[in-house]
């Protein structure tokens, strides 16, 4: 009975090791992504995500790398490496949907940029903020998914705010780690640093957005008040006659 034990054991663990095995081989097919950064700024109410990726390609010169749902793919441009083409493949694993770059470098550290447009994605939608804030505010909140059989190894994600608006705050990150906030080109950014992001794991970021009145428009008001009370206290004598009837 003992001997039965034994043996059952060595056989789950000789087939808990070979699956593990299997599975880290299949990993190593799609490549490694060493760092993923989504950059998401608007064009109107469009959004462009600018995916800047850091990888490994594998034996065939391939790299896999998360795909936006509803995003079409304008340009990719290699920064460091060459790109074996200019067209991003799709690659389907059971229910997931993910692209791949093919490179001439096989096994190589390579760098990369994928340019994608989502229509309607800086729609946004209003911010529910109670009465203590701008009643002008809004929300935009983005969602994406590794949905690559890869686990990146470190994943940020940073939202612009237009640039009619001011930047209100930052929500729906894990308070784990501080979000961040940066100028670049232009804009203001609210960003998160996810880390490690498992195949499967989706990571979601919004901000919340508003529009400041402007000096001029205040400026304005005050001056109306000024004249209008400097108008009623020269105006007082008439102001206290009696109405003949």
């Amino acid at each position: 009975m003992k001997a039965m034990k034994k043996i059952s054991y060595i056989l789950c663990l000789s087939l808990f090791v070979t699956l593990a095995a299997a599975q880290a081989a299949y990993a190593g097919d799609d490549g490694k992504v060493s760092s993923l950064e989504d950059r998401i700024t608007p064009e109107g109410k469009d959004a462009v995500i600018t995916q800047i990726i850091n990888a490994k390609t594998n034996a065939s010169g391939e790299v896999s790398f998360p795909m936006w749902k509803k995003t079409e793919v304008e340009s990719v441009t290699a920064t460091s490496g060459t790109l074996a083409s200019d067209h991003i493949e799709e690659r389907t694993d059971g229910d997931q949907v993910y692209h791949l770059a093919v490179f001439n470098e096989k096994e190589a550290e390579v760098s990369f940029q994928v340019v994608l447009r989502g229509e309607g994605f800086y729609e946004g939608e209003e911010a529910d903020l109670g009465d203590t804030y701008p009643g002008n505010a809004m929300t935009f909140s983005f969602k994406t998914k590794n949905n690559t059989p890869l686990t990146i190894d470190s994943y940020i994600m940073k939202i612009a705010v237009p640039k009619e608006k001011e930047l209100l705050s930052i929500v729906d990150y894990s308070d784990k780690k501080p979000y961040t906030i940066t100028s670049e080109d232009g804009y203001t950014f609210g960003g998160y640093d996810f880390g490690e992001v498992a195949p499967g794991k989706e990571s979601k970021l919004a901000i919340n957005v508003f529009v400041r009145k402007s000096s001029s428009a205040i400026f304005l008001w005050v001056i109306i008040a000024v004249l209008s009370a400097g108008y009623m206290y020269r105006n007082l004598d008439l102001l206290k006659k009696p109405v003949k009837k």
